[in-house]
């Protein structure tokens, strides 16, 4: 504020200005012509819908959609995403005859997102398209040809397009007779490619054998085409995941056939929103943006909620993402010459010195990094890696938007952070827990629900205890140094903090009263850099396991 004026924009939210907007304006213009050149026909659907129209298609979104009332106190939502506006309108405009109807869209949609960027907006523009009333390869292989014409007509040369199919998953479920419930926490291990999870998981579910192998294996299946055939020569699979990797296959020879088949590549561990895809999922990820540029896939039991049973496919493009990539070209041409070289991110102090004792143990050379110094960069130029000494919370950060391609950081920093990253590795080293503390008479106040305000150093990770876990909103009082203070003082009826040995807890009249969470060192890597340099991150991941397993 400004004498009472308002001279900024909301929060998650930017202006565009002149050289950025005609940048923007060329990559929707250039997108809509590629599509038009397939004949997909442009529609526009409203910017807020009834809120019932989104929270039945993706329900998981509702706390990420901004909601509001009419005046008859119906429930509306601004559209998180364009596909289920169209989908509905498709579903419930079109006649039967019609089918298959190819549409186009451009414009914003909007969702209630913590962590903000250039790339990362409350409001963002999506372009993209829909090809509705058609399956098979060859509709899955249309859509991945859109996308891959788009972004060469928006100026971005080098990247790549996952494919991975959620049936091959499916198929391996049905196989291990997993319920619903357990097929989703393993899922969910697999997808982040936290590949100590998923043995934990495997292990709790007492899955053996060929199928505990399959499960393991599936965190690291992405690369070339060998993988779909790696996985295909395996004749015990069932019919449900041979026919998903024979899917791939005859998308892949179309794409062949055109000549695209460079631009592909594919992750069978790709298993994220299985309830919303049927078959196909496809991302693109470039140099200069740490989050997929375009996503997809085929949702043939979407149009069914609204009235209408037909399979459907298509793709989004983000205009701000690929906007990020091309309106600083020195950047993204400076990360795309350094992508020989693998960097990692090290919260400065013991955590650093004890992630470079594993470094120097599995070959690389840390030497000048152990040398008292005030620099920040450290290289071998030998072993292509670089190594980076950050504050530990801004580790996730750089990790995520793509500074770092690795990064080496407690559990708490992750837990606080709530980055989208991959947790592959658990160091083991730096070990304690996150608990709820405080006088001894307060342990039944926690049982009973009673407990209504809580100290912290660590917010985020208190909010979702008290309310995933004890079903409850408590006041949450953000603390930066001497938690314990909190109850002593009447701020606070308990905390929530790391506790290591439990001394300091005692020596001011505390107990722990519940855990929370284990805690330790986890290994992180950037979701699009495990990707475009899959093969040098998996190398160092399996030597680090190795050594940690010693």
């Amino acid at each position: 504020m400004n004498n009472g004026r308002i001279t900024h924009t909301p929060t998650g939210l930017a202006d565009v200005l002149c050289d950025e907007c005609e940048l923007k304006l060329r990559i929707e213009n250039k997108a809509m012509e590629v599509f038009g050149s397939f004949d997909y026909r442009p529609v526009r659907t409203p910017t807020f819908e009834y809120f019932d129209v989104y929270n039945v298609t993706t329900p998981t979104q509702a706390e990420h959609m901004f909601k509001f009332f009419d005046t008859n106190g119906r429930m509306l939502a601004l559209r998180p995403d364009i596909t289920t506006s169209v989908a509905r309108m498709v579903a419930t405009k079109a006649g039967a005859e019609d089918f298959p109807i190819r549409v186009s869209y451009l414009g914003s949609a909007f969702r209630n997102e913590e962590n903000f960027s250039q790339a990362r907006q409350r409001e963002f523009t999506q372009t993209g398209v829909e090809l509705i009333g058609e399956s098979g390869p060859a509709a899955d292989a249309e859509i991945i040809e859109i996308a891959i014409k788009t972004l060469l007509e928006a100026g971005i040369k080098s990247f790549q397009i996952d494919l991975g199919q959620v049936e091959f998953f499916k198929g391996l479920v049905e196989q291990a007779g997993l319920s619903e419930s357990e097929s989703d926490m393993l899922r969910r291990h697999i997808n982040d490619k936290d590949f100590i999870a998923v043995e934990n998981a495997l292990e709790e579910l007492d899955v053996t054998g060929d199928m505990r192998q399959r499960f393991v294996s599936l965190s690291t299946m992405f690369g070339g085409i060998e993988i779909v055939d790696n996985a295909i020569d395996d004749r015990t699979l069932n019919r449900r995941s041979k026919d998903a990797l024979i899917n791939l296959k005859e998308v892949y020879y179309i794409l062949t056939q055109k000549g695209l088949d460079k631009y592909v590549s594919f992750d069978l561990g790709m298993v994220q929103n299985i309830d919303y895809y049927t078959g196909i999922i496809i991302r693109g990820f470039t140099y200069g943006v740490g989050f997929p540029v375009c996503s997809g896939g085929r949702y043939d039991s979407l149009l069914k909620k609204f009235g209408r049973d037909v399979p459907a496919t298509g793709i989004a493009v983000g205009v701000e993402r690929v906007l990020a990539t091309l309106y600083d070209e020195s950047s993204a041409a400076e990360k795309k010459s350094g992508s020989d070289y693998v960097t990692v991110a090290l919260a400065k102090g013991r955590l650093a010195e004890l992630s470079v004792d594993i470094f120097g143990k599995i070959g690389f050379d840390v030497d000048e990094i152990k040398k008292k110094s005030r620099k920040l960069i450290f290289t071998d130029d030998k072993n292509k890696i670089k190594f980076i000494l950050v504050k530990a919370s801004d580790v996730p950060t750089y990790v995520e938007y793509g500074a770092a391609d690795m990064g080496i950081v407690g559990k708490d920093t992750l837990l606080e952070s709530g980055k989208n990253l991959y947790e592959v590795l658990d160091l083991g080293f730096g070990a304690c827990k996150m608990a709820v503390a405080g006088p001894a008479e307060m342990k039944e106040n926690l049982g009973n629900r009673n407990i209504t305000r809580v100290a912290s150093k660590y917010p985020e990770i208190a909010r979702e205890f008290f309310q995933k876990v004890k079903g409850r909103t408590v006041d949450i009082i953000k603390l930066n140094g001497s938690v314990e203070l909190g109850p002593l003082v009447g701020l606070s009826e308990v905390i929530v903090d790391i506790v290591e040995s439990g001394k300091t807890l005692k020596e001011n009249g505390l107990e722990v009263l519940e855990d929370v969470c284990e805690l330790s060192a986890r290994l992180v890597v950037n979701r699009v850099s495990m990707k475009l340099k899959r093969d040098k991150i998996m190398d160092i991941i399996l030597r680090v396991k190795e050594e940690i397993e010693k």
